[in-house]
């Protein structure tokens, strides 16, 4: 009986404390981490908002090995889903609702197993002087008696937070020292004396994500429209006029270098820039990471207390049909500046 009476005593005492958590858990859970990363805002957007990168940096991929991801929609874009399923993080998926390029991208994170939930999440950037700024944060709400688990999993997620985002600063700034290249970035950037030189070229806005696509639709057209007329075309090139980072769009031109002279046919117009100084940088390597060179060129001209001048124009010089190895691609990318 007196040990009925002490068990009975102890299953009393373990009721009142839950109820106490219950009643006095807080219902919402608020997790906000932040670390100042040695690159660009460019390049770490990319690595955020892409879920192919996000999976490569966030803890809970590399908890569970058995874990299967699927990105579905356009990755990196609005609408764009990363649902997962493994033995030990459950099943569960990310969506993007929003993005302010380079500045925020709210999310939506829907748990199914083992317990069904709904998080908002959110991601804000900040850049000055050539390092980011990001804070990661996680809003979440429990009715009670899950809320309890708020007493026990804020600082677990604040661990997965910290080493998250440390894998994300250990990423970026291996992409902007470059391939190859361990103490900077592996990018030569010098000066040039551009010549006057006339495209044909198509020109449109088009949107940042669709650029591949553009020049997969009008190169070959204009290759083949100047090659009728007679002109012998030169390397293809992408020419950019502006960027709009709100809307995600960019005036540009898919453009090949012709005889100066030449006149606009069926398929194509014509451009022509003038001869000015510029700075230029052999990129090698494949297009994904061609941001190095941009920023090694916008830091040289800066450097130097000069002030780039629209367009920007990237050379394709590798041919990617003839070179699989996306590793050896040559691009001369140039800027105009005064």
């Amino acid at each position: 009986m007196k040990v009925l009476k002490t068990l009975a005593w102890i299953i009393g005492i373990i009721l009142f404390i839950a109820i106490v958590l219950i009643f006095f858990a807080p219902t919402t859970m608020h997790v906000e981490r932040s670390v100042e990363i040695n690159a660009p805002a460019t390049i770490v957007w990319n690595d955020i908002v892409k879920f192919e990168k996000f999976n490569g940096w966030n803890t809970w991929k590399q908890m569970d090995s058995t874990a299967r991801f699927t990105i579905t929609g356009e990755d990196g874009s609005i609408g764009a889903v990363d649902s997962w399923k493994g033995s030990k993080v459950g099943e569960g998926k990310l969506q993007h609702l929003a993005m302010d390029p380079y500045k925020s991208v709210t999310q939506k994170l829907t748990f199914i197993t083992p317990f069904a939930s709904e998080s908002d999440v959110f991601f804000r950037l900040s850049e000055a002087a050539g390092k980011t700024k990001v804070t990661w944060g996680f809003d979440t709400h429990y009715d009670r008696p899950q809320n309890v688990m708020t007493l026990f999993m804020k600082g677990a997620l604040e661990k997965d937070f910290d080493q998250g985002l440390n894998n994300l600063k250990s990423m970026a700034e291996a992409e902007v020292r470059g391939p190859n290249a361990p103490n900077g970035i592996d990018v030569t950037v010098k000066e040039m004396n551009f010549p006057a030189t006339t495209y044909a070229a198509v020109r449109k806005t088009i949107p940042m994500n669709r650029i591949t696509d553009y020049y997969r639709a009008n190169l070959r057209t204009i290759y083949n429209a100047a090659t009728a007329a007679n002109l012998q075309p030169g390397v293809p090139c992408g020419i950019f006029f502006s960027w709009d980072r709100k809307l995600q769009t960019t005036d540009m031109a898919a453009a090949i270098p012709v005889p100066e002279g030449s006149k606009p046919a069926p398929g194509y117009e014509i451009i022509t820039l003038p001869a000015a100084q510029a700075a230029y940088a052999d990129y090698i390597g494949p297009y994904s990471k061609i941001a190095n060179a941009h920023v090694a060129i916008k830091n040289f001209i800066t450097d130097k207390g000069r002030t780039i001048v629209p367009p920007t124009i990237e050379m394709y010089v590798t041919d990617p049909g003839k070179e699989k190895d996306s590793s050896k691609w040559l691009t001369k990318v140039i800027y105009f500046m005064k």
